[in-house]
């Protein structure tokens, strides 16, 4: 009988200590699973924080490249304008010739073969009664048209004779500065074709008068 409850009591400390090692095992293979997880997550959250400081990286070199661009559109256009500013013939053509009209009086009456006649078949926005070619530049200023001493393309030159005479006028076609232009023209020594006779000259030194110019540019504007 002795024997019988030693047996029974070891075996039920035998079945203790299975249960023992076995709530051991589930312990350490939760805490297994728990740190497998752990790892997981922060292998995920470091991920997200590369591809979030990869997004932000793309996201700062496309608005730097964006302002870099419009830094070389802002520098190229202030270079044009000073560009501009340095030459002012070549600007003040540009404006003239936008700004052209087509003439408000049909018909070119000035007689075939004269300066007047030659300039009016090229600017047909002059006006058809200014006179000699030496008036011109006082017509065109009564009839609200702008006159100046730089030269322009598209512009009317007019030299006016101080002396009286009839003076002259051509068709502006190039501009190197106000001592270098070239024109077309008709009656050059009565020549009565409209071409370019002299190429570039100093409208300023010539035997033709002062010189001035009207610009295209129509006093309704």
């Amino acid at each position: 009988m002795l024997k019988l409850r030693k047996s029974l009591f070891q075996m039920a400390l035998l079945g203790a200590l299975m249960a023992g090692q076995l709530l051991l095992l589930s312990t350490v293979q939760a805490n297994s699973l728990d740190q497998t997880e752990q790892e997981l997550v922060t292998a995920l959250k470091a991920r997200q924080r590369e591809l979030k400081a990869a997004h932000e990286k793309a996201e700062a070199e496309a608005k730097a490249a964006a302002e870099a661009k419009a830094a070389q559109e802002k520098a190229e256009a202030e270079a044009k304008a000073a560009a501009e500013a340095a030459n002012p013939y070549r600007s003040r053509s540009e404006l003239a010739i936008a700004n052209a009209q087509a003439n408000l009086t049909s018909g070119n009456f000035y007689p075939v073969g004269q300066c007047t006649w030659g300039v009016k078949e090229l600017a047909p926005w002059a006006y058809t009664y200014w006179g000699n070619g030496g008036d011109w530049a006082a017509s065109a200023a009564a009839d609200g048209f702008t006159i100046g001493t730089v030269p322009v393309e598209g512009a009317i030159a007019v030299w006016t004779d101080p002396y009286g005479g009839y003076g002259h006028v051509a068709y502006v076609t190039d501009v190197q500065s106000e001592f270098s232009i070239q024109v077309l023209e008709a009656n050059i020594g009565g020549n009565p074709n409209i071409a370019n006779y002299r190429g570039f000259f100093d409208p300023t030194q010539t035997s033709e008068g002062v010189v001035s110019y009207i610009y295209p540019i129509s006093p309704q504007l």
